[in-house]
């Protein structure tokens, strides 16, 4: 509208791609500037038979005397791609009438010197409201009684695929007349979108989105279509560099004019005017060029490609694009430091993209998969995507044995560290061990050292300190004899998390973390310092510094937030939640838990579901909500079960008591709450806790969640000490409390320390004369 009442705007074009909703704007501006006097002439020029006969509609709407009468004339042209090919002529036109403005819908620009362009965009999909709103409105006129209000990540996901596109909206949303919703998205992610039918009554060039596109296409020059059908090998947002690296390796075989880098320019300009590129910010936000295809445009240009270029040509262009985003992430994933943070950044916007590369290499049996696979070790860890990653790497591992042996053992490494993420090292210990010795045979030290920290990693949680402890120290000697610091800092990182969770090795604990900050500050790598800082956090808490423990875990969140590392958030979250329970401020340690169950949830990462639902038990027993907090208790031992994690604690947690909670309720109720809980979803915690903790947001007294022992003794060493009087050995009473025997021995030697004793027949004795085997 401000830009109608411009009088220097005489040509105002709407752009954008079919069905994006051009008319409809255009004809709601119309309406309003009707009612305040300006006189509208509407003509439609899709119908006519070439440029000169859409000309001559053009020119039989204008008014007899344009220089007569009061009012203002707007006319709206519908589809003035139709003249565009006689453009120079519509600026005659304008010359002639100078009270009269022109408002068009286009799929392209005029070019015009006096035009003004307003592109008009799909429906955001940031947060999807107004695109589900358009795909509902339309969706009840045919499925009514189909409850698509229970349907609503389905529906986001619909909106979403279709990227906000109005009309595939309202053309998908009638497919619900048939099919479910969750057939629906199912169908439209096998590339279903262009042969879907609309209603009748459309316009017949809107009653497909295949038709759409055909006209689209059409209109285009023939070069332009050969480069947009080659342009639809890339998945996402894609540099121009790239574009000159891929197509310089397409075949000299490919039906299309000589290619040089105006040409390549011309082309892309001509597909930006007509909609079909849009220019976006560089990945790596540099001043480089970019541009991204809309999903419906390269569904249709995927087509294209195939039926016009060929077979050859497709499977040449996916190679091409295979070695230029394999190559991008190859080239710097052993880098440190800021240059190592820039990478993961370029990867995380190009992982679209990298996808398909591995894909097609896998398909292809590439020799490059193994290294490809392999190197997205790291970015599958720091975002979570353990299955992802785990089954990639399978299907990589699957190909042929052929090539290069150490590229193999680096995947089959891959490998085992993500199932070690996903599960439980004492999972992945076989496979790492077979990695330490098969880089032995090979006479790779280096290589070899590097295996041993995650091995010792997996000792660690599998059989305890002890076992660990010699793994880390070669592997550290190797590490510094080599000069391989970041490494080398990594080694120390974890053998400081592991001696800090034990009670004899703390002052180890420190001097490890310290080195291992200091090792990595010195390399400018920030990311990796979040296992210090965990540790180091945890040790103050675990020593009494509480204000301490909170900054430094505070500082590390932060850190991790910045850096998009939702896994390590996740850790911080869950241990400042820790201090804030001890301190007595079980809501918002709840609070902190719900926020790292959300992440969690969202990055696919369930063995910490056990941490944050433990954890989350224990606040609302706190709080009073013990019934729930059953449900919690049920539905980790679920997640446990499910997961083969009987008796882990995740590193760097500590086993919660949730003994209270069994306590403050009847045997056979706490039973049924956890078999309900067995039943429950995250996505059920995430929406019933919430209310739950909005209740207790007014202060009021809060439950004792502890019982009071003699020798201050907690609730977990109390049914640690029992067991040991009742003769269980140190791995019965891991198996009985779903702890670590490693667990076992700090409570264990707690208990002692406590109560002053040095073996199991005076801590039986003990039990006795105190009367704790009575309660």
């Amino acid at each position: 509208m401000r830009l109608l009442e411009d009088p220097e705007v005489r040509l105002l074009t709407l752009v954008g791609i079919g069905g994006v909703g051009k008319s409809r704007l255009a004809r709601q501006v119309c309406e309003e500037l009707g009612r305040g006097g300006t006189d509208i002439r509407v003509v439609e020029l899709a119908g006519a038979s070439g440029p000169e006969a859409a000309l001559a509609l053009l020119t039989d709407a204008l008014p007899a005397d344009p220089a007569k009468g009061a009012a203002p004339h707007l006319l709206l042209a519908e589809n003035l791609e139709a003249v565009l090919p006689l453009a120079p002529a519509l600026g005659t036109l304008l010359a002639e009438h100078p009270r009269l403005t022109v408002l068009a819908t286009s799929r392209a620009a005029g070019r015009l010197t006096d035009e003004h362009l307003f592109r008009v965009r799909p429906l955001d999909v940031t947060d999807g409201a107004a695109a589900r709103e358009l795909f509902l409105w339309h969706a009840r006129r045919v499925a009514y009684q189909g409850g698509l209000d229970a349907h609503e990540q389905t529906v986001t996901a619909i909106c979403r695929l279709l990227e906000g596109h109005p009309l595939a909206l309202i053309i998908a949303a009638r497919q619900l007349a048939a099919l479910p919703a969750q057939a629906l998205l199912a169908r439209l992610r096998e590339g279903w979108t262009l042969g879907m039918k609309g209603a009748v009554d459309l316009p017949d060039r809107h009653r497909s989105l295949g038709r759409v596109m055909d006209d689209s296409v059409t209109a285009l020059s023939r070069a332009a279509q050969q480069l947009l059908a080659r342009l639809s090998v890339f998945e996402d947002r894609f540099a121009y560099a790239a574009v000159a690296d891929v197509l310089a390796d397409v075949p000299a075989d490919v039906p299309a004019e000589e290619e040089t880098e105006e040409t390549r320019w011309e082309g892309i300009s001509e597909l930006v005017a007509h909609g079909m590129l849009h220019p976006a910010p560089s990945a790596d936000g540099s001043s480089g060029i970019a541009f991204r295809m809309p999903g419906v445009v390269r569904e249709y240009a995927r087509r294209l490609l195939r039926e016009d270029a060929g077979a050859r040509t497709a499977q040449a262009l996916r190679g091409a694009h295979a070695r230029h985003f394999g190559g991008r992430v190859l080239d710097g994933h052993e880098e440190h430091g800021a240059a190592a943070e820039n990478w993961a950044r370029r990867v995380e916007e190009e992982l679209p993209d990298v996808r398909a590369a591995l894909r097609f290499l896998i398909d292809s049996a590439g020799g490059l998969a193994l290294d490809l696979a392999a190197a997205l070790r790291g970015p599958w860890l720091a975002r979570g995507r353990l299955r992802e990653g785990i089954g990639l790497l399978d299907e990589v591992l699957a190909l042929p044995a052929e090539g290069d042996g150490a590229a193999r053992l680096r995947a089959r490494e891959a490998h085992a560290v993500l199932t070690g993420a996903s599960s439980s090292y004492a999972h992945a210990l076989p496979a790492l061990q077979e990695c330490a010795d098969g880089w032995q045979e090979a006479g790779e030290t280096t290589a070899r050292a590097r295996t041993l920290v995650d091995l010792a990693a997996a000792e660690f949680e599998a059989h305890g300190f002890d076992r660990a402890e010699p793994l880390y120290r070669e592997a550290i000697g190797v590490l510094d004899a080599a000069g391989d610091r970041w490494w080398a800092a990594r080694a120390r990182s974890l053998l400081g998390a592991s001696a800090a969770a034990t009670e004899t090795h703390r002052a180890l604990a420190r001097t490890a973390l310290d080195e291992a900050v200091r090792g990595f500050r010195e390399l400018g790598e920030s990311t990796w310092t979040h296992v210090p800082y965990q540790q180091l956090g945890r040790m103050l808490h675990e020593e009494g510094h509480d204000v301490q423990a909170v900054a430094l875990l505070s500082e590390g969140l932060a850190l991790a937030q910045r850096n998009g590392d939702d896994w390590n958030a996740s850790v911080f979250l869950n241990l400042l939640a820790d201090v804030r329970l001890t301190r007595g401020e079980a809501a918002p340690a709840a609070g902190h838990h719900l926020d790292s169950l959300r992440l969690v949830e969202g990055i696919g990462a369930r063995p910490r579901y056990v941490w944050c639902l433990e954890g989350l038990a224990a606040c609302l027993d706190d709080l009073g909500e013990t019934s729930y907090a059953a449900r919690l208790v049920g539905l980790s031992r679920a997640v446990r079960s499910q997961l083969t994690l009987d008796s882990w604690v995740e590193f760097p947690a500590r086993a919660i008591d949730l003994s209270s909670v069994e306590w403050n309720l009847p045997r056979p109720v706490f039973e049924r709450l956890c078999a309900e809980g067995a039943e429950l979803t995250v996505g059920d915690v995430l929406t019933e806790v919430p209310p739950l903790l909005s209740a207790k947001g007014s202060p009021g007294p809060r439950r004792e969640r502890r019982r009071r022992h003699p020798d201050g003794l907690t609730g977990r060493e109390v049914q640690v000490l029992r067991l040991i009087a009742s003769g269980a050995t140190s791995r019965a009473i891991a198996s009985e409390l779903f702890i670590s025997i490693e667990t076992v021995g700090r409570h264990i030697s707690n208990l002692y320390r406590k109560i002053g004793v040095s073996g199991r027949a005076e801590a039986t004795a003990h039990a006795i004369r105190s009367g704790l085997l009575e309660e």
